[in-house]
């Protein structure tokens, strides 16, 4: 007896739209890209509670006429593609021809349409994929699908839906998602006849992007723009400290498709590498055109998944150009504000210590309290220092303002840009240890630090074997003088373990752990000194708002805040 049987059509519909239509969002999602491809300018989606009862979307698009209408019910018809040649020069959303006849499949639906040079539109009615009805439609140009009772003959689906109320926000967010990509289209969204979404045309993205997301965020916005030889690269992103819990404010899209992309998500970690706290993740709308021959869309029935043919190249683009725009732009960069009083004050003369790579004490020649003011050309060095909380935080003030300072941060953040300026010198100043320093390691441990031993040599560390699983440390970095060195080799390695050790990310990680460890730490007390020299440090490199690991150096509290605590003012 034969055990390999044809499917039945049925069979062979249910399995195809399980593929596509996951949900009530997935519904919601083909029928836009499918406006958005039939050239509609306005397209609005409608749903009830529950979801499943009723959902509809209508496009004022080219519409179709009665022939190509009962065509687009059934399976792999499509007007994208004629051939497998065109899979290599798609510019539209949908080419599968599974989007409508998926739909239909699991539920009971109703298309009326009319193109522009008809008298009347026609509609067709069907339940389960199988046509019940057809006939002549009143109606303006374009389309409208009205979906009722998805997944009616399939009721095992429904049982892996989530909340109502969750269902309803993947729906949200589906029409916002689109809606960010494609600025010129009025979206609305309807939710039990209540207006939940309202897009009026955009002139660009960056408008869009803020009625979408909130208007909050207009002066915390940085675009970007890259071109190259068939790619160019378009990012509309929040400032680091913006950064949210969840990727769910990363958006991605290739040649207009929205897509989730292992490569654009690590390009866009990669390019904020340094500037986000731990398990936090940056708010960015990310657009990728490129010439469609260099990516396959065909990977996912789904279609939100790509495969690029170097995405190395692409990887690198996207990284680059991100990093370089957070660099230029003055987010991380606070200006001085010096008010007219005291530009007219002569400067005061404040002895100005000799700050050390890997630690800041002077000897106990203390100006006064009152004058530690600094110059007024740096950001940090213009505050006055008004004292120090729990040997840890150092608190400043200017004439607007209370600063709380992380000590160990910011000498943290200074050690790195010293350590990374040497390192990128190609000839780190190392110094001969009088022994060799042995270090024992684990088989792994070992196995690791051989692979990773070029790159901790640029760091000015000079290591060695020394037989079986012991490594010699011969010279390290002057700020490494009186380190605990195998702690630091240690930490490396385990760094590795994590990453790939590969590129430029992971050399910035290795610079960090080694500026962790030569950096004063909470509860260290400095002196009025040694904390002049932190300041005007900070300044020479760059007045730095966070840490190498993203965190914030200061917490700023304007003095206006404080009177409303303390209620001295409404």
């Amino acid at each position: 007896m034969a055990r390999i049987r044809i499917l039945s059509r049925e069979t062979i519909e249910h399995i195809a739209a399980g593929e596509v239509i996951e949900r009530p969002a997935s519904v919601v999602k083909e029928l836009i890209e499918n406006s958005i491809d039939a050239g509609a300018d306005e397209i609005s989606v409608e749903i009830e509670s529950p979801i499943v009862s009723y959902i509809r979307v209508a496009d004022n698009g080219c519409g179709m006429d009665n022939e190509d209408l009962r065509l687009s019910v059934s399976s792999h018809t499509t007007s994208k593609i004629q051939s497998s040649k065109d899979l290599a020069s798609i510019f539209t959303l949908g080419f599968r021809g599974e989007a409508l006849s998926s739909i239909v499949s699991v539920s009971k639906t109703r298309i009326s349409t009319r193109t522009e040079g008809s008298g009347t539109g026609s509609f067709i009615y069907t339940e389960a994929g199988d046509i019940i009805e057809t006939g002549p439609a009143a109606q303006p140009k374009g389309t409208i699908i009205e979906v009722r009772d998805l997944f009616f003959n399939t009721p095992a689906r429904k049982k892996f839906l989530k909340t109502e109320a969750t269902e309803q926000r993947k729906i949200v967010d589906m029409v916002s998602t689109y809606a960010l990509c494609y600025p010129k289209i009025r979206f609305s969204l309807k939710v039990k006849g209540r207006d939940v979404l309202n897009l009026a045309p955009s002139e660009n993205h960056l408008e869009r992007v803020i009625s979408v997301l909130g208007h909050t965020l207009r002066h915390r916005l940085y675009p970007a723009h890259a071109e190259r030889p068939s790619i160019s690269i378009k990012a509309i992103m929040a400032s680091p400290d913006m950064a949210r819990a969840t990727k769910s404010h990363m958006y991605t899209f290739v040649n207009g498709r929205h897509v989730k992309d292992s490569v654009l998500t690590g390009a866009i970690m990669e390019g904020f590498r340094g500037l986000l706290v731990k398990k936090r993740y940056p708010l960015i709308v990310l657009f990728v055109d490129i010439d469609p021959s260099e990516i396959d869309v065909n990977v996912h029935p789904t279609k939100t998944q790509v495969r690029f043919r170097n995405a190395s190249a692409v990887f690198g683009i996207i990284a680059s150009t991100i990093k370089k725009r957070l660099a230029d732009f003055p987010w991380d960069r606070a200006e001085v504000v010096v008010t007219p009083r005291e530009a007219s004050r002569p400067a005061t003369k404040v002895q100005e210590p000799r700050s050390l790579y890997g630690q800041y004490k002077q000897p106990k020649t203390r100006p006064s309290q009152a004058s530690l003011i600094g110059t007024t050309g740096g950001f940090y060095s213009s505050k006055k220092v008004i004292g120090v909380l729990h040997s840890t935080y150092i608190l400043l003030q200017d004439k607007d303002a209370l600063y709380i300072l992380d000590q160990h941060a910011s000498h943290e953040r200074i050690n790195y840009e010293r350590l990374k300026s040497t390192i990128s010198s190609s000839s780190p100043q190392s110094q001969m240890l009088l022994e060799p320093r042995l270090i024992e390691l684990k088989p792994d441990e070992y196995a690791v630090l051989k692979r990773i031993m070029s790159r901790i040599s640029m760091s000015g560390i000079e290591l060695e074997p020394f037989g079986g699983t012991t490594v010699a440390v011969r010279a390290v970095p002057r700020m490494l003088a009186s380190a605990d060195i195998e702690s630091i080799i240690l930490d490396i390695i385990n760094l590795a373990m994590k990453d790939s050790a590969e590129g430029e990310g992971y050399l910035d990680d290795m610079i960090a752990t080694i500026a962790c460890h030569r950096s004063i730490t909470a509860g260290d007390k400095l002196d009025e000194a040694e904390i002049v020299a932190l300041l005007k440090d900070l300044d020479e490199v760059g007045s730095p708002r966070a840490c190498p690991h993203g965190r914030p150096l200061y917490k700023k509290i304007y003095i206006s805040e404080i009177e409303k605590w303390l209620a001295r003012r409404p």
